[in-house]
């Protein structure tokens, strides 16, 4: 096959990938969206309740009057039994903001399976976005480095990809991990990670709870990953930097390599926790909109599109 051949299949490749992605994280927005739900948020006008002192018919609650506040929305009959000043609370339409954060480090994209479910993720994040006329905002994070995705890149199922060499430079630092990521106060904030990363997790995951909202980590998982590769001497390769190990692998060293993988993603969920940040896995085999309907669903992450 003549080079240009074999850059036009390729090309068709990419192009049929990224169809599939977006199909499949629209179809998983017609069933599913993102927990706007789990909270009450504050944000421009839109599609869920917020909080907060308007004119709204029906007052859902009370606070202390504070000197500026709009006297229309006194509690005077509250004023009359109690001599206090108090304000109405009233249940108002408001979209929140969403920021997605998409690890595309080299654990991510080694494999088509996981490079194919990161990219419908995205496109679900997105599509779900839209369909509650909530603002979102995407960036594509490779260990310190930190790109800006367009929207309509990430609704259309292409993730941006950092050169080889970045992801090279970004597996040294930090030991892999993201640096600061730009996080909106008061956001749903998702980040989607394999999480394979070394290290203590909780500065990022600190990131992620402060400054309140709602943060959620979607983290896809390969069945094949949980295992040693095979049995009997070996060549691996870091898919972070290229390089390789040889290596014997028997059954003593597979059971071990089993216990660190299941230790590990137990430390993230413990972590999490504390940092009330919800963590939940989405298979890579089978449809998107499948995988969101075991974990997620039952964990909160997703909830049913009404």
């Amino acid at each position: 096959m003549s080079d240009a051949a074999a850059a036009l299949s390729t090309d068709a490749a990419l192009k049929n990938a990224e169809l599939a992605a977006m199909r499949e994280g629209a179809l998983a927005a017609a069933r599913y969206h993102l927990p706007f739900g789990r909270q009450v948020w504050r944000g421009r006008q839109g599609a869920w309740q917020g909080a907060g002192a308007g004119s709204s018919i029906d007052f859902q609650d009370h606070r202390d009057y504070i000197p500026g506040d709009d006297p229309r929305h006194i509690h005077w009959a509250a004023y009359a039994r109690t001599g206090q000043l108090t304000m109405k609370l009233y249940r108002a339409e408001v979209s929140p903001l969403v920021d997605v954060m998409v690890d595309v480090s080299g654990s991510m994209t080694f494999t088509a399976a996981k490079a194919a479910r990161l990219d419908a993720l995205a496109a679900f994040c997105v599509a779900s976005a839209d369909r509650a006329g909530a603002p979102s905002r995407v960036h594509s994070v490779s260990g310190s480095m930190i790109r800006s995705v367009p929207a309509e890149s990430a609704r259309a199922g292409r993730i941006g990809r950092f050169s080889t060499a970045g992801r090279d430079a970004a597996a040294r630092d930090a030991a892999g991990l993201p640096g600061p990521l730009p996080w909106r106060a008061g956001a749903l904030k998702v980040f989607v990670s394999d999480l394979l990363f070394p290290g203590d997790p909780a500065p990022l995951l600190a990131g992620m709870s402060a400054g309140g909202g709602l943060a959620l980590v979607f983290a896809p998982a390969l069945e094949s990953e949980a295992e040693a590769p095979g049995r009997g001497n070996m060549e691996l390769t870091d898919c972070e930097t290229g390089g390789t190990r040889r290596q014997r692998i028997d059954d003593a060293l597979a059971a071990r390599y089993r216990d660190a993988y299941a230790r590990h993603f137990a430390l993230w969920r413990e972590a999490a926790r504390r940092r009330d940040v919800l963590l939940v896995r989405v298979p890579c085999e089978g449809a998107l909109v499948d995988a969101l309907g075991g974990e997620p669903r039952a964990n909160g992450a997703v909830e049913l599109t009404g």
